[in-house]
């Protein structure tokens, strides 16, 4: 029996080291949040985040530029939380209630955001660097 989850992440700009997240526009008080939605049955974390993403801002993403950060249970439902490089910094137009913005690492920390959010991003980022320190014939942790 196949479980739904909820696939979440962040797109990643290398070359500024930015991260997309997305604004909730209809609430009084917003915060910034990672794009998500639900998989849909038979979908890996990878093919869901890519296909949510393509739905949400209309961008198709390479499957090999779609990364896993870590799964955790939000009460009775499983999260898997992504990131995707993408080689450009578009400039994505708000859709249904979301807004759209690129941060760097300095500005994540002063947006108004959840602290569940802010730590889904730090551990996204420490993926991405131990990523970066491999390719780079660094050593890393695995």
């Amino acid at each position: 029996m196949h479980k739904t989850f909820y696939a979440s992440g962040f797109l990643y700009l290398p070359q500024t080291q930015q991260i997309l997240l997305q604004q909730g526009m209809n609430q009084t008080s917003p915060q910034w949040e990672l794009i998500g939605g639900m998989s849909k049955k038979g979908e890996s974390a990878e093919k869901a985040f890519a296909r949510i993403v393509q739905e949400i801002l209309h961008l198709k993403l390479p499957l090999k530029h779609v990364f896993p950060v870590y799964e955790r249970n939000d009460g009775d439902n499983k999260l898997v939380i992504l990131y995707a490089d993408v080689t450009k910094a578009r400039e994505f137009k708000p859709a249904k209630e979301h807004s759209f913005s690129w941060f760097t690492r300095k500005q994540v920390t002063k947006l108004p955001i959840s602290s569940q959010t802010l730590q889904d991003i730090i551990v996204g980022q420490r993926v991405v660097d131990a990523k970066l320190r491999k390719s780079l014939g660094q050593h890393t942790f695995e």
